[in-house]
């Protein structure tokens, strides 16, 4: 097997100092043009590539950063990620990503995993279900940002959404498509608690009875973040006997859901039922879905957010930043207009019959 060429093996052959061709992979070195570009020949003609680990632990640098979002398989997540990398590389720099999946103990496991790989900042998408994350890192002295919404608790740089303008926005927009019986889908109860989703609602029953519609604890229905969580979210709200002519999702994919499941019972969306969900996914946008959706520029608060780190790294001043980006309402076919709400029961008068369940249906 052919031995690794080492620093020792160019230093010899360069005829120049260990230190001298350590310093030739770095950017800005007191190293002179000239024998930096005959290290880095040598180097090339040996395939020899710099041990950054070992780089890494001699100086406490590793010119990286870290990433942590709740849900790596959400597509505005995985938007974020490929902007942050493309940003983080502009600088030299390289980003290392990692998941909790809403999960308290695997949030707390990456950041200490982020702090024992020597990061030098880290953005952070929390899950809301400890402290312990945000002491870890306090401990640490780590650089961090939170990104996309934060704990109440939390007081150090952000860059996030309006979340509470956005459920006014909601609220205002269900409104004016004629709805009077609004239904606000949150998360389950695991997660409705989440920042994001309290201010969400709080803004949405805001603007609501600022209106005069009536809307209480009872038209709140906790269904889930995904497809399926929507379509059994609306098989739940059929059980309830309630009137209702418009729903707002937490998110777009609960909102599909919704969309998919009232149409198998009878429902015309966009007539009968107005439906509207956040994030404005690229899915929201196809013909056949047409969701009203509130957009939400993750593009830009990635951005901001890791800008906002880089510069903060290079100019060694503490990152300061608390910015909020404003929403922004994209109409489609699923909030055109409604009908006067129907009162929903098992059988009589008036009663939408409920369609027979197609194999991928929420059960009943």
């Amino acid at each position: 097997m052919r031995r690794k060429p080492t620093i020792q093996d160019i230093a010899r052959r360069a005829a120049v100092s260990d230190t001298a061709v350590s310093l030739a992979f770095r950017e800005n070195s007191r190293v002179s043009a000239a024998t930096r570009a005959r290290i880095l020949s040598i180097a090339q003609e040996l395939d020899y590539v710099p041990n950054r680990t070992a780089r890494a632990l001699r100086s406490g640098e590793t010119r990286s950063i870290g990433f942590i979002v709740t849900d790596i398989t959400d597509p505005f997540y995985s938007r974020m990620i490929r902007s942050a990398e493309t940003i983080v590389l502009e600088y030299g720099f390289g980003i290392i990503f990692a998941e909790s999946n809403w999960d308290a103990d695997r949030e707390i496991r990456a950041v200490n995993d982020m702090i024992e790989s020597r990061v030098q900042g880290l953005l952070l998408c929390f899950c809301e279900k400890t402290r312990k994350s945000q002491e870890i890192i306090e401990r640490s002295h780590l650089p961090v940002i939170a990104v996309d919404t934060y704990p109440r608790y939390y007081t150090g740089p952000y860059v996030a959404n309006d979340v509470r303008q956005a459920g006014r926005m909601a609220a205002e927009h269900l409104a004016r498509a004629g709805s009077r019986f609004p239904i606000f889908f949150n998360a389950d109860e695991t997660m409705c608690d989440f920042s994001a989703f309290s201010l969400l609602l709080k803004g949405f029953t805001e603007c609501l009875r600022e209106r005069g519609i009536p809307f209480g604890p009872s038209s709140v229905i906790n269904a889930d973040i995904t497809i399926l969580g929507g379509m059994q979210g609306f098989a739940h709200l059929l059980d309830t006997h309630r009137p209702f002519d418009g729903i707002f999702c937490v998110n777009d994919l609960c909102a599909i859901g919704v969309m998919e499941a009232a149409e198998q019972n009878g429902y015309r969306v966009g007539r009968d039922l107005a439906v509207m969900g956040i994030d404005n996914l690229e899915t929201a946008g196809l013909s056949r879905i047409s969701l009203t959706s509130i957009d939400q520029p993750y593009d830009q608060i990635i951005e901001a957010a890791t800008r906002s780190m880089m510069r903060s790294l290079e100019s060694k001043r503490p990152c300061v930043i608390r910015k909020r980006f404003a929403p922004r309402l994209v109409m489609r076919a699923s909030t055109e207009g409604t009908a006067p709400p129907r009162r929903h029961g098992p059988s009589g008068p008036g009663t939408v019959p409920r369609a027979k369940a197609r194999p991928g249906s929420a059960p009943r």
